[in-house]
C-alpha cells in the first residue's frame, strides 16, 4: 500500500514544482534580460573613481611627500608643545624648591606637591574598593582627607631641600648650556614661535590657510585651478621675501654684519653687502657658536654628577681639570691657537683652587656667552616662512596634477577623512 501511494505523492510534488519552476524561470528571464534603455545607459561612476581618473601619475610622489610632511609637522607640533610645557614646569619647580618653604612660592609649591603625592597614593589604595555607594563615598572621603593632610604637611618642609636645589639652580643659571640660551624662559619663547609656524605649515598643507574665495565662486571649475595656483605661488613669493627680510635683520642686528662694505671697484665708496657675503659670515659664525655649545655640553656632563651629589657647582672643577678639558677639544680648528692658549689657568694654585665650569668668554672675540645661541634661534621665523613657501609650491603642483580640489567648499572638508574614504572605496 505504501508503494502504491508513493508514486502518487511524487506525481503531486512534481505538479507543484512545475509552476514554481516556471515562475522562477520567468522571473530570472525578466531580471537577466535588460531593456534597450538600460543597454544604452552607461554604468554609474562613483565620485571617488572620477577623482582618481583626474589624478596625474606624475604627481603621485608629491602627494606622498605632502602626506608625510603633514604627519611630520603634526608630530612636531605635539612634541614642541610637550617640550614647552615640561620646560616651564621644570623651571618653575626648580625655582620654587630653591626658595624657602616658610612662605611665598616655595611654600605653595611644596604644599601642592605633598598633597598630590598623598592623594595619588590614597587613590591607588582605594581604587580597588567595591563600586557600591557606601564604599565609594568612603573612598572619596579617604582621598579627600589624604589631599588635605598632604597640603598641611607640605607647610612643614621649612628649609628642607633649599640649599641643594639652590645649588642646582645656580649651576643651571650660571654654568650650564642654559647660559647660551639666556634661561628656560627664552627657550620657551622660541618654542612658542616654532609651534605657531608649524601650525601654519599644517594649515597650508591642508588648504586651511586664510583665503578670499569670492572670486573663485564666480569662476568655472576649469578656470579655478590656474587662479588658485597663481595665488599660491604669489603667497610663496611673499613668504620668501619675508624670509629673506628676517634673515637679513638677524644677520645685521645679532651677527653684527655691516649692511655696507667698500665697493670692490672703488674702495672710497660704500656698496651694500652682497647676500652671499652675509650667508658665508653667518655660517662661519654659527659653526663657532655650535662648537662652543658642544664643548659646554661636554663640560656639563663632567660636572653635573658632582652637582647632583651636593658638591657646590663653583667647586666642581680644578684648574688642572680645566686645562685638560681645554686641550682635548681641538679648539684650534675654529679659533686662533693663541687665543685658546690664553684661556689656560696656572696649575700651581696662584689663580685659585677652582674654576667655574663654564665657557665664559669667546676666544679672540668680544661676544658674550650669555644668550649666545639666541641669534641662531631667531632664525626660526625665517625657517618657518621658508617651509610655508615650499608648502604653497607643493600644493600648487598637486592642484595642477589633480590631487587637490580647488573648489571653494573643499577647504571646509577634512583631507584625512577624504583619503580614508578613498582607500576604503578601493
Amino acid at each position: 500500500m505504501a508503494e502504491e501511494n508513493e508514486p502518487k505523492g511524487g506525481a503531486g510534488d512534481e505538479g507543484k514544482e512545475k509552476p514554481e519552476a516556471a515562475k522562477g524561470s520567468k522571473a530570472s528571464s525578466q531580471t537577466s534580460a535588460p531593456s534597450a534603455q538600460e543597454l544604452d545607459t552607461p554604468p554609474a561612476v562613483s565620485a571617488v573613481q572620477v577623482a582618481e581618473g583626474r589624478k596625474a601619475a606624475w604627481a603621485a610622489p608629491f602627494a606622498r611627500l605632502d602626506r608625510g610632511w603633514t604627519r611630520l609637522d603634526a608630530r612636531l607640533c605635539a612634541g614642541v608643545l610637550v617640550a614647552e610645557i615640561l620646560t616651564l614646569v621644570f623651571w618653575i619647580a626648580m625655582k620654587s624648591l630653591a626658595s624657602t618653604g616658610r612662605g611665598g612660592p616655595g611654600l605653595v609649591f611644596r604644599c601642592l606637591v605633598t598633597a598630590t603625592v598623598f592623594g595619588g597614593v590614597a587613590h591607588l589604595i582605594t581604587r580597588r574598593m567595591d563600586t557600591g555607594d557606601p564604599r565609594r563615598l568612603k573612598a572619596q572621603g579617604i582621598n579627600t582627607a589624604a589631599v588635605v593632610l598632604g597640603g598641611v604637611l607640605g607647610a612643614t618642609w621649612g628649609e628642607a631641600g633649599t640649599a641643594y636645589f639652590g645649588n642646582l639652580l645656580a649651576w643651571m643659571q650660571n654654568a650650564s648650556i642654559l647660559v647660551f640660551f639666556g634661561g628656560a624662559s627664552e627657550v620657551a619663547k622660541r618654542l612658542t614661535l616654532w609651534l605657531a609656524l608649524l601650525g601654519a605649515s599644517v594649515a597650508t598643507g591642508q588648504g586651511k590657510h586664510i583665503n578670499v574665495d569670492v572670486v573663485m565662486r564666480f569662476l568655472s571649475p576649469r578656470a579655478r585651478v590656474p587662479v588658485a595656483v597663481l595665488g599660491w605661488l604669489a603667497a610663496a613669493l611673499v613668504c620668501l621675501c619675508a624670509m629673506w627680510g628676517f634673515f637679513d635683520h638677524v644677520a645685521i642686528a645679532d651677527y653684527r654684519i655691516a649692511p655696507t662694505m667698500p665697493c670692490p671697484q672703488d674702495t672710497t665708496k660704500r656698496c651694500n653687502t652682497p647676500p652671499s657675503e652675509k650667508i658665508d659670515r653667518v655660517w662661519s659664525t654659527t659653526k663657532k657658536d655650535l662648537f662652543l655649545a658642544r664643548r659646554q655640553i661636554s663640560l656639563d656632563l663632567k660636572t653635573l654628577p658632582k652637582v647632583l651629589t651636593g658638591t657646590p657647582y663653583n667647586e666642581s672643577l680644578t684648574p688642572k681639570e680645566w686645562n685638560a678639558w681645554l686641550r682635548e677639544g681641538n679648539w684650534e680648528r675654529e679659533f686662533d691657537p693663541e687665543a685658546v692658549k690664553a684661556m689656560e689657568l696656572p696649575e700651581d694654585g696662584s689663580g685659585g683652587d677652582y674654576r667655574a665650569p663654564a665657557v665664559t668668554s669667546y676666544p679672540g672675540g668680544s661676544e658674550q656667552i650669555h644668550k649666545l645661541l639666541i641669534r641662531e634661534l631667531n632664525f626660526v621665523v625665517a625657517f618657518g616662512l621658508l617651509v610655508i613657501a615650499l608648502r604653497f609650491v607643493l600644493r600648487s603642483l598637486l592642484a595642477i596634477g589633480g590631487w587637490v580640489d580647488v573648489d571653494p567648499n573643499a577647504v571646509h572638508s577634512d583631507d584625512e577623512l577624504v583619503h580614508a574614504h578613498e582607500e576604503a572605496a578601493r
